[in-house]
């Protein structure tokens, strides 16, 4: 296997722990704390995991459907919790999947993406699957500010927490 291909694969494992490791936070809180508007980028808890959430999902596609450049315009749909942490086992799963089958010319080729404010960028498929990790982490970030609101003790998410349960 590829150095590349294990750097990609070990990061997905990370962002796929780090987001359960929220969720399961998050599990405690009631369905209002979940939905309160907390003044952070996508308002809520809930609004910031359907981000997130739709994100990885849109950048997953992009990365199978290599002739479909137009990310999609509009925000993400709307999710329920219960729904969000039922759907997400499957798409991380769909990242591994699609990293094991990937060739290292898969892996660096690049693609033309058009974003929804129609500016266009070519960028090779590894730096999108990394994108989607670091964005991810970015949102999951703000998700912990929320729960310290709340009186939360977070969980640790760093990269070395994740690698310490390996």
């Amino acid at each position: 296997m590829s150095q590349l291909k294990e750097l990609l694969l070990a990061h997905t494992g990370y962002s796929a722990w780090g987001t359960q490791q929220v969720l399961d936070a998050c599990a405690a809180l009631t369905p209002e704390q979940r939905e309160r508007g907390m003044a952070a980028s996508h308002s809520s808890i809930l609004q910031t995991f359907c981000h997130i959430y739709d994100a990885e999902r849109v950048w997953l596609r992009r990365l199978a459907e290599v002739d479909n450049e137009k990310l999609p315009r509009g925000s993400a749909p709307e999710h329920s919790f219960e729904e969000i942490v039922q759907l997400w086992p499957e798409l991380w799963d769909g990242y591994r999947r699609w990293i094991d089958a990937a060739s290292e010319t898969d892996l660096t080729l690049e693609l033309l993406t058009v974003l929804p404010d129609d500016k266009r960028f070519c960028v090779p498929r590894w730096q999108i699957v990394l994108h989607a990790i670091n964005h991810s982490t970015y949102h999951r970030g703000q998700i912990i500010t929320m729960l310290r609101a709340f009186d939360i003790t977070p969980p640790n998410t760093d990269l070395t927490a994740y690698y310490s349960t390996r």
